[in-house]
């Protein structure tokens, strides 16, 4: 079985990044992990099998990472344009590799694109090429136009995949799609996120306080740190042994730090990591107690995942994808997006009722293994078997 994964974005978790190898073995995103687990489970199940990713990038190259081969085509340089950045591109040499790898299937990853999802489509299905997309976005375009030109890739694929229930049914409503060709598969976490002895992670990140509090996102307006900033602030009085550490660089570091910087309790319970690298975040999920995200928008939240696998108990916006994540709050507090009283309120909760806290933390990690990559990527080799009328040559693994 040939699986080609396509998808236009940066697939790194810097997108500053421009030396391929180096993105796809040190800084992959979530695509390749889960590229990467396929591999691994189409190896076992269908032994012979390759995968591939095709990527539009800054620069043009070949790579290859824990048997995934990596296509990566620069787009004309008008579309390298922000306006144009992170999937909208389209290449017509980038569009050639991929049928001229000659997949089996297509897993497509930009649904929400219109005009570069109607061109793919277009193309795959004259080359009597069947694909299945992955929706990863954000909420369906609400512009009838755009509407029009998504309703023909989405009803032609032969399966769609969404993270939530919410998407996939704003999506099968919203564009009158088949009901029978949609399906809920969680996006994945790295399993190199579990429970790990707290005292040796603390040792390891000289994490300190009572309780810990720790950000691993960008520092966008999306991302919103500046409200969780200013909850903390109003918070800090009452838990003087605590401590902030944000890990994220974005746009707006600059905004965040000056923000700390006029405050004196703010300079002294809160540490600026800037970018830490992946591989590097496990031990701080383990050593924090408490998780924050605070995003306006976020169609899965694998941050809150990895570090709900971690046992860090999770305070977070209150948006469709996370109240699937915590089993509608039961797993954790949600607060209004931006609203600081709210997110106050929530997090004084989190650090002040220990009891609570810890009877919550010791759920996450058993509560979260269905939606590991080993799991994801299993069911992910289900569709595709399914779709090629393929049978598994070997058994399951049984996780």
């Amino acid at each position: 079985m040939r699986i080609a994964f396509a998808f236009g974005s940066i697939p790194t978790r810097n997108n500053q990044e421009t030396d391929l190898q180096r993105a796809v073995v040190d800084k992959k995103d979530w695509l390749g992990q889960e590229a990467e687990y396929v591999a691994e489970v189409l190896g076992r199940r269908q032994p012979g099998s390759a995968t591939s990713i095709h990527v539009m990038y800054p620069v043009s190259g070949e790579a290859e990472s824990n048997g995934v081969e990596w296509y990566a085509t620069r787009p004309p340089s008008f579309m390298m344009k922000p306006f144009f950045y992170q999937g909208k591109q389209w290449s017509s040499r980038w569009m050639n590799k991929i049928l001229d790898w000659k997949p089996d299937l297509v897993h497509w990853h930009m649904n929400s694109y219109a005009y570069t999802f109607h061109l793919a489509s277009r193309r795959l299905v004259k080359a009597g090429m069947p694909y299945v997309y992955q929706h990863h976005a954000a909420y369906l375009a609400k512009k009838p136009w755009v509407r029009r030109i998504l309703r023909y890739p989405h009803r032609m694929a032969k399966r769609g995949i969404y993270s939530i229930s919410y998407y996939e049914k704003q999506y099968r409503e919203g564009l009158g799609l088949d009901p029978s060709k949609s399906t809920v598969i969680p996006v994945g976490y790295d399993e190199s996120f579990h429970k790990m002895d707290r005292d040796e992670c603390r040792r390891i990140t000289k994490f300190e306080g009572d309780p810990v509090l720790f950000w691993c996102h960008g520092l966008t307006h999306r991302k919103d740190p500046l409200t969780v900033l200013k909850a903390y602030e109003q918070v800090i009085g009452e838990f003087p042994k605590s401590h902030f550490y944000m890990a994220g660089s974005g746009p707006i570091a600059d905004q965040v730090g000056a923000y700390v910087q006029q405050s004196e309790a703010l300079r002294t319970h809160v540490t600026l990591m800037g970018y830490v690298n992946n591989s590097d975040v496990p031990p701080m999920a383990n050593a924090a107690d408490i998780f924050i995200m605070a995003s306006h928008m976020e169609p899965y939240g694998i941050a809150s995942m990895e570090a709900m696998a971690c046992g860090a108990f999770p305070v977070l916006s209150a948006i469709p994808s996370m109240y699937e994540q915590t089993d509608n709050g039961r797993l954790g507090l949600l607060f209004e997006p931006g609203d600081v009283e709210d997110c106050t309120a929530k997090l004084r909760r989190a650090m002040g009722d220990v009891e609570f806290r810890e009877a919550i933390r010791a759920q996450l990690p058993e509560a979260t293994k269905p939606r590991s990559w080993g799991q994801t990527a299993e069911r992910l080799v289900d569709l595709y078997e399914d779709v090629l009328g393929l049978e598994p040559t070997r058994e399951r693994d049984g996780r």
